[in-house]
């Protein structure tokens, strides 16, 4: 309570302040408080109303003379004062009387819990005012009489007049449905209405929990939209009923000033989402399918707006909620009537409860219906009967579907029943005929396995092939080098030969003499050293072949200098090349031991090196093939680069396949590179590489690890 003054003095001011008002509340009706008729009575037309466009006035202003003379007295007879949306703030007089000669204590009940801003004034002791300010945008508990409505209690001295005022503000519409009760009265309608609100309540949220547990069940959607629809419906009733403020949040402001528009603003949102999915709009009327999803898109908006500016959004908002209504039952109508839709019926039948709730609604407040426990919770009745009847058209919807399911089930079967039928004559003539093919597939695999070997023992034999013309040319190359060191020594031996006969025959004759032995010596010493070279020559390129020979016709594992290795083989293949216009440069540091298999190491390296001697320098007066190696922690990579002709990319893309090669039919097997690739990979662990561009020479890069795997896969 707020007292604007609490000094005794103060009351002779405010007498002779009233006896100043008398001339303007004197032509005012008055209500006769100590009668109470019907157990309430509506005080519309005992209201004069002023209305103040900037919202500055104070009590103390209205009760200036020239002020009070503004407020508006003739109030028609109707259950509520309907003043519109407005930013005006409004001021109420009432004068109220006790003729009796007892007290009496009443309670005066405005039935509009959307009303923002609620200040009432009512004289006490003295005549000074006392001020009670609550409303939509206060707390709770600054209401002086806990309930969902605002009621303020009254208590009237006998044989008195008072003059209350109540000013009024609101972002919603100010409605004013001002009643006085006795006080046994308000209990008894205060206990019965929580009742009928109770039983709406519950009855709506036994329809969410249900049909929630049919979503959870069916996992259809329309089923959570209509959980949602109703649930948002529900909470917009009850906060337009002031139920939240009172259970949900009592110290809300902001919030609980728009929390109705909000709740409005989705279920409406959310109905239009649920009428396209049962009404099938968008295949049935597309274009108006899109002026449907363009409405709930703005109502989907209007919460923000609502964040933003509460205090400008209220009217448009309530204009887009006719719109959706009408659109919703024009659709549904449309749907029902033209279309003639099963579900359409049961939808327009079911939200034309809510728009006749809302109807009854407005014509009782118009004053055309009247006030009775039907016309005051008539949208909660309309929109209970619209709840129910949406239920039990998704019941309907979940029957038909099961019906059509049923339909298609019977119609598959008996399709899957001639498919089988078809099938079975099918599956004996496939029999019969898989009995002649698995006659031919036999005699065909045992063929194809024949081939299969002989090209096996073909590959095999080719490899051997191409080890023995590896090796044979190996020899050949050898032969013609040992020819060189045994020739001189031959020429050599006889000469040294005939020169010891001529001593010996000398020596028979008895003519040896000094300077005929001094001459032998110094003639057969040269000829002895010269056939000692060639013997140790000959004996070398023996000793080489003979490693290299062994290493190619056997796999067996050793460790060995990876340069001698690559000097021993490049040396025994030196006299195929001798003649020819190109070189091989050897550039391996001494020094790298490999635990590897030296066999067909060489093989590879033959293969590359007999691969650039014959396609590397073809139709070319010079060149050479760098061979160098380079050691990469516990790896090795050989490089084998020639400056000759390079490959295109057809010959790079097919160079390691088996039987390719480009001199098909002058000796070429195709076998070399294809040989040396299972080789690197399978018995020496490593891999090879090929880069070349035509004109730019080629590069085969050979990796291998210094340790060679102890399995082997050839």
């Amino acid at each position: 309570m707020r007292f604007y003054s609490l000094r005794f003095p103060v009351f002779w001011l405010v007498f002779v302040w009233q006896l100043l008002l008398i001339p303007a509340v004197a032509a005012e009706p008055v209500m006769d408080a100590s009668v109470v008729d019907a157990a309430s009575t509506s005080l519309t037309e005992y209201f004069a109303v002023l209305e103040d466009p900037a919202g500055t006035l104070t009590l103390a202003d209205v009760q200036q003379p020239d002020v009070a003379a503004r407020f508006k007295s003739g109030q028609a007879p109707a259950s509520a004062l309907t003043l519109g949306f407005t930013r005006s703030a409004y001021w109420l007089r009432l004068q109220l009387d006790n003729p009796g000669a007892q007290s009496v204590q009443r309670m005066l009940e405005i039935g509009y819990p959307l009303l923002s801003n609620v200040q009432f004034y009512q004289p006490g002791a003295h005549g000074v005012y006392q001020s009670t300010q609550t409303g939509g945008a206060a707390p709770f508990a600054s209401r002086p009489y806990a309930h969902r409505y605002f009621v303020f209690p009254l208590t009237l001295p006998a044989q008195t007049r008072q003059v209350v005022y109540v000013r009024l503000q609101s972002t919603d519409s100010i409605v004013v449905p001002a009643r006085l009760w006795g006080v046994a009265d308000f209990h008894a309608y205060e206990r019965a209405d929580y009742g009928r609100q109770a039983w709406f309540f519950g009855m709506g949220a036994a329809m969410v929990l249900f049909n929630l547990l049919l979503f959870v069940v069916l996992r259809d959607g329309i089923y959570l939209l209509y959980v949602i629809f109703a649930t948002s419906m529900s909470l917009g009733l009850a906060g337009s009923n002031g139920l939240p403020k009172e259970f949900l949040w009592p110290q809300s402001t902001q919030w609980a000033d728009v929390a109705h528009f909000v709740c409005y603003s989705i279920s409406l949102a959310v109905l239009l989402a649920f009428m396209r999915r049962m009404l099938d709009t968008r295949a049935l009327i597309p274009k108006t399918d899109v002026f449907i999803r363009s409405v709930a898109g703005a109502l989907l908006l209007t919460p923000i707006g609502f964040a933003l500016a509460p205090q400008h959004l209220g009217e448009p908002t309530v204009l887009l909620y006719v719109v959706a209504i009408v659109t919703t039952l024009c659709v549904g109508l449309y749907c029902a009537l033209v279309k003639r839709q099963r579900s359409a019926i049961f939808f327009a039948t079911a939200f034309s409860m809510f728009c006749f709730g809302a109807a009854a609604l407005a014509l009782r407040g118009l004053g055309w219906l009247p006030s009775n426990a039907l016309t005051i919770n008539a949208v909660q009745v309309g929109s209970a009967l619209e709840m129910i009847l949406l239920a039990i058209a998704l019941a309907d919807r979940f029957n038909e579907l099961r019906k059509e399911k049923d339909r298609a089930q019977g119609l598959a079967l008996q399709a899957q029943h001639e498919a089988l039928r078809s099938e079975q004559r099918v599956i004996e003539a496939l029999r019969s005929s898989e009995r002649l093919l698995e006659a031919r597939v036999n005699d065909r695999t045992a063929e194809l396995r024949a081939t299969i070997d002989r090209l096996k023992q073909t590959q095999a034999d080719l490899v051997q092939a191409d080890k023995l013309a590896s090796l044979g040319a190996l020899v050949a190359g050898v032969a013609h080098e040992l020819n060189t060191p045994i020739g001189n020594a031959l020429v050599t031996a006889s000469a040294l030969e005939d020169a010891t006969r001529e001593l010996e025959a000398s020596m028979v004759r008895g003519e040896m003499r000094k300077s005929t032995l001094t001459y032998f010596v110094e003639s057969t010493v040269p000829m002895a050293e010269l056939i000692g070279r060639s013997c140790r020559r000959a004996a070398d390129l023996i000793h080489s072949f003979k490693q290299v020979a062994v290493d190619q016709t056997s796999e067996q594992r050793r460790t060995f200098d990876l340069n001698q290795l690559v000097e021993d083989n490049i040396a025994a293949l030196r006299p195929s090349f001798r003649d020819l216009p190109w070189v091989i440069a050897v550039d391996i540091p001494a020094g790298i031991a490999c635990d590897s298999y030296p066999g067909p190491l060489g093989q590879v390296i033959g293969n590359i090196v007999h691969n650039a001697m014959t396609h590397a320098f073809r139709g070319r007066s010079a060149g050479t093939l760098t061979v160098a190696a380079t050691l990469q922690s516990d790896w090795v990579e050989i490089t084998f680069a020639d400056d000759g002709n390079g490959m295109d990319s057809t010959v790079l893309g097919r160079i390691f396949e088996p039987f390719y090669t480009t001199r098909f039919g002058q000796g070429g097997s195709g076998l070399g590179l294809s040989i040396s690739l299972n080789l690197v990979t399978g018995v020496l662990g490593g891999s090879l590489q090929v880069a070349s561009e035509p004109g730019r020479g080629s590069r085969f890069t050979l990796r291998l690890p210094l340790q060679a795997p102890s399995s082997v896969t050839v």
